[in-house]
Order: C-alpha cells, then structure tokens, then sequence
C-alpha cells in the first residue's frame, strides 16, 4: 500500500501541470479567494440600466472629510495633483490667457499660495536659491556664472550665447518676459529653418521640472541686479570687509 501511495503522489502532483502553453484556466487545488465575483474599476455590468459598474453618487450626497491640503504634511501631494492636472497656463507655459508671455514670474502660483495670500520672504529667497542650485547644474556650463555666456563651453560655440545682462533681457527689454524665459528654458531656441539641428539650444523640459524653471528665472534675475548695486547699497558694517576682500583701499569714512 505505501509503495502505490509513493508512486501516485508524482502523478497527483504532475496532473496539476499541463505541460505546455494554453490559454485554459489552470487547475486550482487550494482556491482560495484568488477568483471573488467583483466588478473591476470601468467595467460593464448587466445589472445596472446605463450598463456601468461603478455608481454615482446617490443624488443629494453631501461630500463629508478633511481636504487631505489642510495638513503640512499633505501640501505636497495637493501640489502634485495640480502639477498632473497642470490647469494654470501662467505656470505650466508661461503666457497669459491671450497667449502672450507673462511679464512677471507668477510668484503665488507658482508657490501654491491663494490669491492675495502673503508671500513669505523666506519662500522667495529658497526659490531663488533653488534657482541657483539648478543654474549652477545645468546653465552655468554655457551661460557663465554671471550669466554672461562666457561659460566654458559657451565659448567654444559655434555663435556667441547671449549675455542676460543686455537691455533686451532686461525687465521691459525685447525678451525680457519673465515667460519668455521660462518658454526658453523648457522648450529650448529654434534653429533656422531648415537648418541642423532644429534647436539651437536644447529644451530642458525632461529635466527641469515647471517650477524648477521659474526658480531658474528667479535666480537670473538676481544675476541681473548684480551689476546696478553700490556700494552705498551695502550696510556699513560690512562696507570695508567687501572693499578689503575686492583688493581695493576702502574710502575714509566707508564704515560711517
């Protein structure tokens, strides 16, 4: 009797394996709950008159809950779902309702504050300093640390890059949307026509995320503001430190 038993359990156990392809349902000894009767997000269903599985709301429902952006540790996942819906063109492209670019960085927007909220300082100096930790990665090698173009690749170009301390870069200047620049650096510069490669400047779409470009444009408009400071502009107490440290002989009466 034990030898029958031994020799049948190998065939007990081979009958559970077909042995080749098939697109039967395997054999199920130990079922489980692996097949419960349940309708599967988007299916049809008979039962129902509109032939829907998945039911509306009873008429006259009152939602009931917590907004989950209420709490800190969820402001994250608010700002997630509305950089996946990606509804705000000021944000998201850079223009306006008209299509034209916007003159200013959407601050709030782009912070995730409501219209009219305040603006943290310390909010507007961590997206500059965003600004300058992404410039530092991804522009510097070509734009210059001062955005020049005179970084160490931006020379060796087969043209000269340009130098967003010029007019035309400037705040009022012919390129000088705040949009126009977020436009640049996600979409890149178009070639000439017909010419190789299409883009004279490649997007860095895939790489700088809506935001991070806002802080990129943020970051350079500081640049901007390095060449129209004085010295009269730097408080007093650090006015011969900067002088000493530039190698120049401080002016008597420069810590006054």
């Amino acid at each position: 009797m034990l030898a029958v038993a031994t020799l049948a359990l190998p065939a007990g156990l081979t009958a559970g394996c077909r042995g080749e392809r098939t697109a039967k349902r395997p054999r199920q000894f130990f079922p489980g709950m692996d097949d419960q009767p349940k309708y599967q997000p988007q299916e049809a269903s008979t039962f129902f008159a509109d032939g829907r599985a998945m039911r509306e709301p009873v008429a006259g429902a009152v939602p009931f809950g917590a907004r989950p952006d209420e709490h800190d540790e969820w402001l994250p996942v608010g700002r997630q779902r509305r950089d996946f819906l990606k509804a705000d063109d000021r944000v998201y492209l850079g223009v306006n309702a008209d299509g034209s670019y916007v003159e200013t960085i959407p601050v709030r927007a782009v912070l995730g504050l409501a219209e009219g909220e305040p603006v943290p300082p310390g909010a507007v100096r961590a997206l500059i300093e965003r600004g300058q930790d992404r410039y530092t990665i991804f522009c510097i090698v070509c734009h210059g640390g001062t955005g020049d173009g005179k970084g160490m690749v931006g020379l060796q170009w087969s043209y000269n890059l340009p130098n967003f301390h010029d007019p035309q870069y400037q705040p009022g200047g012919e390129k000088g949307q705040d949009g126009y620049l977020f436009h640049v650096i996600r979409n890149g510069v178009a070639n000439a026509p017909g010419a190789q490669p299409p883009l004279r400047m490649p997007s860095y779409a895939e790489r700088v995320s809506e935001r991070d470009a806002w802080a990129i444009v943020a970051y350079l408009r500081a640049l901007q503001e390095t060449d129209k400071g004085e010295i009269a502009d730097v408080p007093a107490a650090q006015r011969r430190d900067l002088l000493n440290s530039r190698g120049a002989t401080a002016p008597a009466g420069g810590t006054n």
